[in-house]
């Protein structure tokens, strides 16, 4: 706990971390404002450059200043219990805002004691950039490089925000002390999702001898997929035929993966379907990092089971391949994944479809048939299981350096001869729209469920998505 714990200085308290940021002068007006942050992306098109300002009374920073000081020096991490990232906050946010109050404070106070208490954990610039809900994903390529970030209107934007030490030291420190293992020369790289103002946040950092330039930072918003199916496709996502068929096929007990390179939006589509499906159906998910939504206060009746990053490697105790496996074992109507990553991945998953157990999960690859032969050629997977994988969906991101992104093409896995092939039943035309080109009859219905169910729970789900309402 190094970024909390430090000695009392002898001197004046030393200048906020947020104050990096500047007094901004901007003469028109600011793009996106969370108090006390505000934000603009300028430059034309092709170079967007991204800015955060801070402009707080001067003598609001002054009591800042030693409200950080006192709450820092007073703070014991052994008096923090449960000792979690989440309550370290809260204990320092409440702190804060009762020396606030002494100060003679009297407005904005909740907004200012976290202000201190991320001030305190060495994390207020972050805390800024988290609180603007427009960026999606934010990087740091070395120890000296300008954080770069994607932007959800105006696409990848550069910035002049370069991390301090103590900022990078902070986030070691945090990762380190709340993943569970230790950041060392063994284990250089960390990656744990913590909630930052409100935003969860997947935070990787990567350190030497992995990093070559010493320190490597990818912060994924991972809240970011909170659009609704009839949000996706007013936006052209994808179209309501589409969405009615893959949301009946689910509730039918068919099987849905999702396959895209990065950032094609496989997860926010998966969300959008997850919340139109029958709230009544039983889901377990399965996630190294928790990107799909919370609905139990709705009525969903969710299980959710953390396991260890992939890339701890040998040392994870809590495996996917695992909890995949023991699947069957809890009784789910649908099996969440939020990615299938390595070869034991796949024999875990196949297992569990050869075993009956049916859902949604995502899988890097740029195509549908690139998918189909990394898990024949790479993964070892026989042709006769990717008869169990039902639906298809394939997501594309035509430009990186923007955000546009939308279902390419739906198909279903079918027998042919003995042997699996792929039949396309909906692709993009030449005006970009997303049509059945498989005509009726198709998809077919997943194994013993009679067509007239499937066409009635796609009936339904049509009508739903229709009046813009959530599954019952």
């Amino acid at each position: 706990m190094r970024a909390v714990r430090k000695p009392r200085p002898a001197s004046d308290p030393p200048p906020l971390l947020v104050e990096l940021f500047g007094r901004p002068d901007w003469r028109e007006r600011p793009d996106g404002a969370s108090f006390p942050f505000t934000y603009r992306v300028s430059g034309d098109g092709t170079a967007p450059f991204y800015e955060v300002g801070c402009a707080l009374p001067l003598q609001t920073i002054a009591t800042l200043r030693g409200v950080v000081r006192e709450v820092s020096d007073d703070l014991d991490p052994r008096e923090v219990e449960p000792l979690t990232f989440s309550r370290l906050i809260e204990v320092l946010t409440q702190a804060s805002a009762r020396r606030l109050a002494a100060a003679g404070m009297r407005q904005r106070i909740r907004e200012l004691s976290e202000l201190a208490a991320y001030e305190a954990v060495g994390l207020s610039r972050v805390l800024a950039i988290a609180k603007d809900q427009r960026v999606t994903e934010f990087y740091a390529d070395s120890d000296t490089s300008p954080v770069y970030l994607d932007h959800v209107a105006a696409g990848r934007c550069e910035s002049g925000i370069v991390l301090t030490e103590r900022e990078r030291s902070a986030l070691e420190t945090h990762l380190d002390t709340f993943t569970g293992y230790t950041l060392d020369f063994k284990t250089p790289s960390l990656k744990n999702d913590l909630s930052i103002g409100g935003a969860v946040l997947r935070i990787s950092v990567d350190l030497e001898p992995v990093a070559v330039n010493r320190f490597a930072l990818d912060v994924r918003r991972l809240n970011v997929s909170t659009l609704t199916l009839p949000q996706l496709i007013g936006l052209g996502l994808v179209s309501d035929e589409a969405s009615s068929m893959l949301v009946g096929w689910l509730e039918a007990g068919g099987n849905v993966t999702i396959v895209g390179e990065t950032g094609t939006g496989k997860t926010t589509l998966l969300n959008a379907l997850d919340e139109q499906v029958d709230k009544r159906l039983r889901r377990l998910y399965i996630e190294d990092a928790v990107e799909t939504r919370d609905m139990l206060a709705d009525g969903y009746h969710q299980m959710k089971v953390k396991v260890d990053p992939y890339d701890r490697g040998e040392g994870a105790e809590r495996t996917k391949e695992s909890e995949i496996v023991k699947a069957l074992h809890r009784s789910p109507d649908i099996v969440i994944l939020s990615e299938i990553q390595s070869e034991e991945h796949s024999r875990a998953f196949f297992q569990a479809l050869a075993s009956g157990a049916r859902g949604v999960q995502t899988f890097h690859a740029s195509t549908i048939e690139q998918a189909v032969r990394r898990w024949l050629t790479m993964h070892h997977v026989s042709e006769e299981s990717l008869l169990d994988l039902g639906i298809m969906v394939q997501m594309s991101r035509p430009d990186r350096l923007r955000q546009e992104r939308y279902v390419h093409r739906i198909a279903e896995v079918i027998q042919d001869g003995g042997s699996p092939r792929i039949k396309e039943i909906y692709m993009r035309d030449r005006d970009h729209r997303l049509r059945n080109v498989a005509g009726s009859g198709w998809p077919r219905p997943p194994d013993g469920v009679p067509a007239e169910k499937l066409g009635l729970k796609v009936a339904l789900a049509s009508a739903r998505i229709a009046r813009g309402v959530r599954a019952g």
